[in-house]
């Protein structure tokens, strides 16, 4: 008997049984449904947080930090202090800063590109166009972080130039702006606080102003943000009398064309230091949608699961009630090994229903990615689901080749029947 008859047939006979074919196909496609909506999900997620983390940095960048090192032998118990005793902590004297002397050998090693310490400088008032004076917080900006711009732009790689600030957005109304555009190449002034005890005030244009964030997940600050090589300037003269140059980080670029992981690792055997590649940040962060994503399908195989036992008994039924029209096919010289696969077929035909309600349905959700968007506050045309139409198909064809497993032993049993008793049967 031909492939393609035997398949038409299997059709045939799932269509005189629709209440039952479609109660199975559905107990399949709820598993279909969930494991979809799961890859969906996932695609959504890791795309939207690829965009989130390529504002924190270019992927060529190391964050290489001060080893610190913990002594298995450290007597952790607690110490009394007496009462004329000046509490200390037991960590301060443990923690390293970076030096300069730290600076000069990362940057000598083969395949960075540039070193920049990471800095953190403190203003006490900033004006601009004639206004009062306002509280702002200052950021140095590191080449490769990207900003979402309402006006103006940065150079390549991101880059603030020395002289250039970022205006915060919010700062239009208060320095009496009446747009973006009209803020540009003004004059910022902000006062800062020296290491005497004094103030200092230094002159920024503006290149640029940020974006009000549509994502809660941006973790947004109204920050005035200038270029390093500004930042180490302030950072100088806030720095005590005396007191040694130090760093609590350096953020390290590695060049064009160098793989980043070896450059890593030159780091690490260079000196007492810690290294992590923003590329494994990203990694660190995608694992987390990960887990939630595998937690989902989890639901849908364990829906799947019992949709398998529907199957079997789905099948098993259809023998009973088939006893008689199998043994008259058998009779009529059909072979064991069709009627067999006349019942596999049936198996899979139901396995095909499921798997393409499921992805079906998954779709469907994926046409509320507007409304979900807005929900979460989201920057308009942000997807969190997306399907996957390639994966989508191949869990259509696996969950086929799982119902066709799963219909082994009742094909088998009607493959058994022998025709003389299967015609007998009342």
């Amino acid at each position: 008997m031909k492939t393609t008859d035997v398949i038409r047939r299997a059709g045939r006979n799932l269509r005189q049984a629709k209440a039952r074919t479609i109660l199975t196909s559905l107990a399949i496609g709820v598993g279909a449904f969930t494991i979809a909506l799961a890859m969906a999900a996932g695609n959504g997620g890791r795309s939207y947080l690829d965009s989130v983390v390529s504002g924190a940095g270019d992927l060529r960048t190391i964050q290489v930090s001060p080893k610190f090192d913990t002594d298995p032998n450290a007597d952790t118990k607690p110490k009394k202090v007496g009462a004329e005793e000046a509490p200390t902590s037991p960590s301060a004297s443990t923690i390293r800063e970076l030096t300069p002397k730290d600076r000069s050998k990362i940057a000598a090693i083969d395949g960075v590109e540039k070193v920049s310490p990471v800095f953190g400088v403190e203003a006490q008032a900033v004006e601009a166009n004639g206004s009062d004076k306002y509280q702002g917080q200052v950021k140095v900006q590191y080449d490769g972080t990207a900003i979402d711009l309402t006006a103006g732009k940065l150079g390549s790689n991101n880059e603030i130039l020395p002289g250039q600030i970022v205006l915060p957005h919010v700062y239009l109304d208060s320095f009496g702006f009446k747009n973006a555009e009209t803020a540009l190449d003004k004059t910022v002034t902000v006062t800062f606080a020296n290491a005497f005890g004094g103030t200092f005030t230094k002159e920024f244009k503006i290149v640029a102003v940020d974006a009000k964030p549509t994502s809660p997940l941006a973790f947004y600050n109204n920050e005035f943000r200038i270029s390093n090589k500004d930042g180490e300037e302030i950072a100088k003269m806030q720095r005590p009398e005396g007191a040694p140059e130090g760093y609590y980080a350096f953020m390290v670029t590695a060049r064009q064309g160098v793989n980043v992981d070896t450059v890593k690792q030159k780091i690490l055997d260079a000196g007492s230091f810690s290294a992590m590649t923003f590329a494994e940040m990203r990694t660190s962060i995608m694992q987390m949608v990960n887990i939630v994503q595998y937690g989902l399908m989890g639901f849908g195989a364990l829906a799947i699961l019992a949709s398998i036992f529907g199957i079997i008994n789905t099948q098993y039924i259809s023998v009973l009630e088939r006893t008689q029209q199998i043994g008259l096919m058998k009779a009529l010289g059909m072979r064991r090994r069709d009627v067999s696969r006349l019942f596999r077929y049936e198996a899979a035909w139901i396995g095909f229903l499921g798997g393409v309600i499921g992805v079906v349905l998954a779709f469907l959700v994926t046409l509320l990615n507007p409304v979900i968007t807005g929900a979460f506050d989201l920057e308009s045309g942000t997807e969190l689901l997306q399907m996957d139409w390639l994966m989508s198909a191949v869990l259509v064809v696996g969950l086929m080749l799982i119902a066709i497993i799963s219909g082994y032993f009742p094909s088998r049993k009607a493959a058994k029947l022998d025709p003389i008793e299967a015609l007998r049967t009342e």
